[in-house]
């Protein structure tokens, strides 16, 4: 059987793909899903391609592949680059958007969706997605018909999360700035910046726009 190598992001070299699982058969990878806010483009699907096309390729070396992907319907803001989460909430931007689409009446046929119901504005744009998913065979979203946990969405796991953030904040990782965001406390962490290979003095003297000045005000670092 051929042996697959993979480029190794931590040691910056190319390694034979040896899976955790103790049977060597069992593979098991997350890949990161669309944010369902507005209707997914040919670049959004070009990565979720390339997710399908891995996870095919190891079915094809004999390998049995349990796939996740998220749905992300709540908390991305229009401004992903700013390292401080600047922006609006897309969920925002989505609801003016479809309701000036309903003012106009240019709303799809048969559509008729409340802007005000973020909830709505999700399922919305996330049934889309999975749609044109299927229609381009994207097994993941195969899959998710009978097993819906294999795309999960955050408004699923809000306490999870809240639970998490707690932990981090009470084993001194994470801090509560005086705007009430929470920030990973990075000196907490001796191997920052290691997978990536940036230093916090790099980041930092790179930071330029990418942090507002009212915000780095906030922060710690």
């Amino acid at each position: 059987m051929p042996t697959l190598r993979l480029l190794n992001t931590l040691t910056k070299t190319t390694e034979p793909f040896r899976p955790i699982d103790p049977g060597g058969r069992l593979v098991r990878f997350y890949s990161c899903g669309p944010t369902v806010y507005d209707y997914a483009h040919i670049g959004n699907f070009r990565s979720f391609l390339n997710a399908d096309v891995l996870r095919r390729t190891l079915e094809l070396l004999g390998f049995e592949v349990r796939h996740v992907m998220n749905i992300t319907d709540v908390g991305h803001m229009t401004d992903d680059a700013a390292a401080d989460g600047g922006g609006e909430d897309k969920m925002q931007v989505a609801a003016r958007r479809l309701a000036d689409a309903k003012k106009s009446g240019k709303l799809p046929p048969g559509v008729d969706i409340d802007p005000g119901d973020p909830y709505a504005i999700a399922d919305f744009y996330a049934d889309a997605f999975l749609e044109d998913a299927r229609q381009l065979g994207l097994k993941v979203a195969e899959e998710a018909v009978e097993h819906p946990e294999l795309m999960p969405r955050p408004t699923q796991f809000v306490k999870e999360m809240i639970d998490l953030v707690s932990r981090l904040i009470e084993g001194g990782h994470a801090y509560v700035a005086a705007d009430g965001v929470v920030y990973f406390d990075v000196r907490s962490y001796p191997e920052y910046g290691r997978l990536s290979g940036n230093t916090l003095d790099s980041l930092r003297a790179g930071e330029g726009g990418r942090v507002s000045e009212t915000n780095q005000a906030m922060k710690r670092h």
